[in-house]
């Protein structure tokens, strides 16, 4: 048996998908404009992780810590700073997909493929809650600051 650590699927599988990204977007760059790049190739690869999430399925409107998602397989380390039923949140506090894009020097690009579609994913699974994150680890934060709240019926 090995001792090397077991690989995360995951994250393995956002390796590969990086080493195609990253030199085509670093070539959109230089034709188009680093703006208009990131916009374009963000917004593709937001809707390709709704249409991922619809295949897979989900339960609308779902309480935000009932996602199976972010479970064990999930290569991230959060605490939950508030469970109520009408409002959750975590920080995520370690994140292998941060430490990777960080460790190749692209962590504006990792934010693009990693962080970045989860506003356009919580819109679709979750029009019934406010979704807000104002930082990440990608970007240098110290942590990733995940919120939700309840829209009011009125909302």
């Amino acid at each position: 048996m090995s001792d090397e650590p077991k690989k995360n699927p995951i994250l393995e599988a956002t390796k590969i998908q990086a080493r195609a990204v990253i030199p085509i977007l670093k070539e959109l760059e230089a034709e188009i404009g680093k703006e208009r790049a990131h916009a374009i190739v963000g917004a593709a690869i937001a809707k390709n992780y709704v249409k991922w999430r619809d295949k897979r399925g989900f339960e609308l409107n779902s309480h935000p810590g009932e996602d199976e998602d972010c479970g064990p397989a999930f290569p991230i380390e959060q605490d939950v700073v508030e469970n109520t039923d009408d409002a959750y949140g975590h920080n995520v506090i370690g994140c292998a997909f941060a430490e990777y894009f960080r460790s190749i020097g692209e962590p504006e690009i990792g934010a693009l493929m990693t962080c970045g579609v989860d506003f356009a994913a919580e819109a679709h699974m979750r029009p019934g809650w406010k979704f807000s994150r104002s930082q990440t680890l990608m970007q240098g934060a110290p942590h990733c600051d995940f919120r939700w709240k309840r829209k009011a019926a009125s909302e």
